[in-house]
């Protein structure tokens, strides 16, 4: 009776073992699954937009990214204000936290970073920093230049090519949230002020104009996420030139 019990016992716990080996091989699948079903939905975006929008969103923020060194060179005198310098953020980053507002954050496209917020992600960001550039060229202790209204005129086109891209993707557009307020202009006491802010708004629009051509190389080619981003370097060290 005891041999009984026993094989009967051993014969059950196989059982139990041979259904927890079933059960994680299903979980194992289901996660790949998963994994194949959230990817889907990219391409076949991508499918849908025209390819020839991206291109011209490619070319715009290159030329945005050129032009924003020339801006700040036409705006700032003070030599301390140094565009890409390490050391000058350092020392501005609390005026920065108290001046400007922080850009949207832009990620690689993922399950967990979709298109769709990657897009409102762009439109959020680039309507920010045209506001910011609106209100500092209004004040009169900068000098006033021309390659300004071009640079603002390049963002409003590269927004409505982004809006024209989620658009054909079939996005909701209703849903983005509106820039927030902000109050800049009562940074803007001094000259000295006036080109802090108009410093950290280049400096900041320069970093989040590299994000935004770094996913836009994502869609348009094959490279890993490491040569997009030497791109992106040559591309901004060019302008900087």
């Amino acid at each position: 009776m005891m041999g009984l019990c026993y094989c009967w016992s051993l014969k059950t716990l196989y059982i139990f073992f041979f259904i927890a080996v079933v059960i994680m091989n299903f979980q194992a699948l289901l996660f790949t699954l998963v994994g194949i079903v959230g990817s889907a939905p990219v391409s076949q975006k991508l499918d849908i937009m025209d390819k020839e929008t991206i291109e011209q969103a490619h070319s715009l923020i290159s030329i945005i990214l050129k032009d924003i060194p020339t801006v700040h060179t036409a705006w700032i005198n003070s030599k301390s204000l140094t565009l890409g310098d390490n050391s000058t953020r350092l020392q501005l980053q609390f005026l920065k936290t108290q001046m400007i507002p922080s850009a949207p954050v832009l990620q690689n496209i993922s399950s967990n970073f979709s298109l769709e917020t990657c897009f409102a992600h762009i439109v959020k960001g680039l309507q920010l920093h045209l506001n910011l550039l609106k209100e500092i060229s209004k004040s009169t202790m900068l000098n006033q230049t021309g390659n300004v209204n071009d640079l603002q005129a390049e963002i409003r086109d590269l927004l409505l090519l982004i809006k024209k891209l989620q658009k054909q993707a079939g996005f909701d557009q209703s849903k983005q949230a509106s820039d927030k307020h902000h109050d800049l202009d009562k940074h803007l006491t001094s000259e000295y002020m006036t080109e802090v802010a108009a410093h950290l708004t280049l400096q900041q629009l320069q970093d989040f104009s590299s994000d935004v051509l770094r996913s836009i190389l994502s869609l348009t080619s094959d490279k890993s996420s490491s040569e997009n981003t030497n791109t992106v370097q040559l591309c901004v060290n060019a302008a900087c030139v």
